[in-house]
């Protein structure tokens, strides 16, 4: 290290930029897994439907009677409309993962001064770490060409 390595400590988070990570942070994996969420509704709505179906053929009971009868016509919306339900589904899971992931960030936030008391960090100035990486570079250069 250098004599003009400069030693810091952070003792707060700015909080916007740590609600907007923190949105970003639940957005993503809460629309992925509200979209397989919703590929299992669809899917279970269908497979419900097909039992029904076969119970009521193999029973000889009607379908209204069945489990699940009264709601035949909500099962058949959710299997029929299956482009409409997964996109919602991963929307809606999505932005409910997005606001857990803002508060917790909010949280983080504010609390980050007091629990941890500051982070150490250290910073070198650009310059001396590029005219380090170039004299890097120059030495490998006259070293390969010597081979």
């Amino acid at each position: 290290m250098s004599d003009r390595t400069q030693h810091f400590r952070i003792r707060t988070v700015p909080l916007r930029p740590a609600l907007l990570t923190g949105a970003w942070a639940g957005f993503v994996p809460g629309l992925f897994i509200g979209a397989v969420l919703g590929a299992v509704i669809t899917f279970g709505s269908g497979a419900m439907l097909d039992w029904m179906r076969t119970l009521s053929f193999t029973t000889g009971i009607d379908q209204a009677l069945l489990p699940f009868g009264d709601r035949i016509g909500l099962l058949q919306t959710l299997q029929d409309g299956w482009f409409l339900v997964i996109p919602a589904s991963a929307l809606i899971f999505g932005l409910l993962s997005a606001v857990i992931g803002m508060l917790t960030a909010a949280v983080v936030s504010a609390s980050y001064g007091s629990l941890l008391e500051g982070l150490e960090v250290e910073l070198e100035p650009t310059a001396d770490a590029l005219a380090r990486r170039e004299r890097r570079r120059h030495s490998r250069r006259r070293s390969d060409s010597a081979a």
